[in-house]
């Protein structure tokens, strides 16, 4: 009698064995972090009122805290910036791009205005503290035109 109880317990953990390692490969797994808050998240306007480039640079940070199957969530890239450029009687809205933070610390975005590619670089200036630096480089697609680089700095709006 005591061993057909024993073989029923050995018997009863196997398939609760069983019935957890099929719960833990069939449902989602759900790990999470925690993100620290990111400086150059918010909204942003050209120190200079006069510029005749970028008027304003929002900057948006996605915590992707969680891991889900295997993939941060939520997903798409954890920067978003969106570029307003001066124009005559509004501002140009350049629209929103994904982004992402360089190694070297820089918020990094491409656009692409068929015309022309600019790659943006943002951060929090070195010399001047609390406000952003961009820097962008446009590569104009017509050869006739030169391409530039330019630099802003830009108090939080």
């Amino acid at each position: 009698m005591y061993a057909m109880s024993f073989n029923s317990r050995v018997l009863r953990l196997g398939l609760l064995l069983v019935l957890v390692t099929v719960l833990a490969v069939s449902s989602p797994v759900l790990v999470e972090a925690l993100c620290a808050a990111q400086q150059e998240d918010g909204n942003w306007t050209n120190v200079d009122p006069n510029t005749r480039g970028l008027t304003r640079a929002n900057l948006r940070f996605v915590c992707q805290d969680l891991v889900l199957n295997g993939q941060l969530y939520p997903p798409g890239p954890p920067w978003y910036v969106h570029l307003y450029g001066k124009c005559h009687p509004t501002d140009c809205d350049w629209g929103e791009v994904g982004a992402r933070r360089l190694e070297s610390g820089y918020v990094y975005a491409e656009y692409d205005q068929g015309f022309a590619k600019r790659y943006v670089y943002a951060r929090m200036s070195r010399v001047r503290p609390g406000q952003l630096w961009v820097w962008m480089w446009t590569d104009f697609r017509d050869p006739g035109r030169r391409d530039y680089a330019s630099s802003n700095y830009f108090n939080r709006s």
